[in-house]
C-alpha cells in the first residue's frame, strides 16, 4: 500500500504566498508596457469637454466647446490617476468678449477667451471684463530706457544684437559690447546658433571660409575655430540636431556636419552621396540635388505652433487647427521659437510672447524696419 504525503500547513501558505506575489508582479509588468493614454468626452453644465492625455508627451490636451466655439489648451504633466479632471468653469461675458476660467484640483490654464467667434490670447482682452479676469494674468515689468541708439523696455532675457563689428549683449542691467571682427559686417546670414553656442563665420575673408568665431553664449567668451575644409559664401544653414549644426554648401555641392564643442566637422553628403535632413528628430535622406535647388531646414518636435499669417500671429497646439491670435500687432517677422516663447518683430521693435505673461515688448531700435535678418539672438535655454 502507497504510503500518502500530506503537505504542511505551513507549506501551503508559502505555496500561495509565493502565487499571489507571482500574480503581482505579473499585473506590475503588465502595467508598466499598458498605455495610459485616453481620451474622454463628458458634459459640464453648458460646457463640451473633451480631455485627452498622452503617456509619450506626459501632456493633457483639452477641448471646450461652449455657444459653438471650440476652446483649447494643453497642460504638460505626468499621467494622473483621476480623469475628468475639470470640475467647474466660470464665465465671464462682456460686450463681444467670452472668458473661461478652468476650475481643477489637478490641471491649471491661462483663461480661455475669445472675441467674437475669433479665440484671442487672455491678455489681449479690454475693458471691463480685463477687471474681472486680472488676478488671473500675469505680465512683465516694462521699464523704458535709452542705450546708444537703442530704446529698451525689458531685458530679462539674455539678447544678443549684431553692431557691424560683434554683438551688444543686454540682459538686465549687463550692457556690453563682445568683438569680432575688426571692419565692419552689415549682415551675417551664416551666423547660427546651437545649444550654448553661437558660431559666426569669418566674413572678412572672401568668396568662402575656413575659419569660424565660437560664442559662449554663457560665459561671453570667444574663440577660433579653424576649419578642415572651405566652405564657399554661397551656403545655407539647414539647422542642428542634438550638438551638431548642419550646413549646405551650394557651390561646392556638399553638406556639412559641424560640432562646436569638439571643434570637429566631417561631410555628411556630396553630389554623389546623399545628405540628411531632420524632421522631428527622425533623419532622412536627401539628394544634394534637392538641398541645393531650395533652402530646407530642419522640423523640430514642438507642442506650440506659431504661424504668422497676413501680419497676425496665431498660437495653435500640437496637430491640431485650432488657432488662437496672440497680438493685436501687425507682425513683421518671426525671429526665434523655444518651446511657448516667440521673438518677433512689429517694424523697428522685438516683443516676446509666452503663455504665462503674454506679450511683452523688450527693444526698440530703428535699424531693424530696413535690416533684421539674423541679427538677433536670444540664450533662453530651458
Amino acid at each position: 500500500m502507497k504510503k500518502k504525503y500530506k503537505l504542511k500547513k505551513s507549506a501551503i501558505i508559502i505555496m500561495c504566498l509565493f502565487l499571489l506575489f507571482l500574480i503581482a508582479l505579473i499585473i506590475f509588468i503588465v502595467s508598466l508596457f499598458k498605455t495610459k493614454s485616453y481620451s474622454y468626452e463628458y458634459n459640464l453644465n453648458e460646457y463640451k469637454i473633451n480631455e485627452n492625455y498622452d503617456d509619450q508627451n506626459d501632456l493633457f490636451y483639452y477641448e471646450i466647446v461652449y455657444k459653438d466655439i471650440t476652446y483649447n489648451f494643453v497642460y504638460p504633466s505626468k499621467y494622473i490617476k483621476e480623469n475628468k479632471l475639470i470640475k467647474d468653469i466660470k464665465k465671464y461675458e462682456d460686450d463681444n468678449y467670452t472668458c473661461l476660467i478652468i476650475k481643477s484640483e489637478y490641471i491649471k490654464s491661462n483663461p480661455l477667451c475669445s472675441k467674437g467667434d475669433t479665440l484671442i490670447d487672455s491678455h489681449l482682452v479690454e475693458g471691463e471684463i480685463k477687471d474681472k479676469i486680472s488676478s488671473y494674468l500675469d505680465t512683465s515689468s516694462i521699464k523704458e530706457e535709452d542705450y546708444e541708439n537703442y530704446k529698451l523696455y525689458n531685458t530679462d532675457n539674455k539678447i544678443f544684437i549684431w553692431s557691424y563689428k560683434g554683438f551688444t549683449y543686454l540682459h538686465k542691467s549687463t550692457k556690453k559690447f563682445i568683438k569680432i571682427f575688426d571692419k565692419d559686417i552689415y549682415d551675417i546670414p551664416l551666423a547660427a546658433k546651437i545649444n550654448e553656442y553661437l558660431l559666426i563665420p569669418d566674413y572678412e575673408q572672401e568668396h568662402s571660409f575656413n575659419k569660424i568665431y565660437i560664442l559662449n553664449l554663457n560665459d561671453l567668451t570667444t574663440e577660433e575655430w579653424n576649419l578642415k575644409y572651405n566652405i564657399s559664401f554661397d551656403s545655407y544653414v539647414l539647422g542642428y540636431h542634438d550638438k551638431s549644426l548642419y550646413i549646405v554648401d551650394r557651390k561646392n555641392e556638399t553638406e556639412y556636419e559641424l560640432v562646436p564643442h569638439r571643434q570637429k566637422m566631417r561631410i555628411v553628403g556630396t553630389s554623389n552621396r546623399q545628405g540628411i535632413i531632420y524632421e522631428n528628430n527622425q533623419s532622412e535622406k536627401i539628394t544634394l540635388q534637392k538641398l541645393i535647388s531650395k533652402e530646407y531646414s530642419f522640423k523640430y518636435p514642438n507642442n506650440y505652433h506659431y504661424t504668422l499669417k497676413d501680419g497676425t500671429l496665431y498660437l495653435s497646439y500640437l496637430d491640431y487647427d485650432i488657432k488662437t491670435k496672440i497680438s493685436n500687432q501687425e507682425v513683421s517677422s518671426i525671429i526665434s521659437i523655444n518651446n511657448d516663447d516667440i521673438y518677433y518683430l512689429v517694424k523697428d521693435t522685438l516683443y516676446k510672447y509666452n503663455l504665462k505673461h503674454g506679450e511683452t515688448k523688450l527693444i526698440s531700435y530703428e535699424e531693424w524696419e530696413r535690416n533684421n535678418k539674423n541679427l538677433i539672438f536670444i540664450n533662453d535655454q530651458k
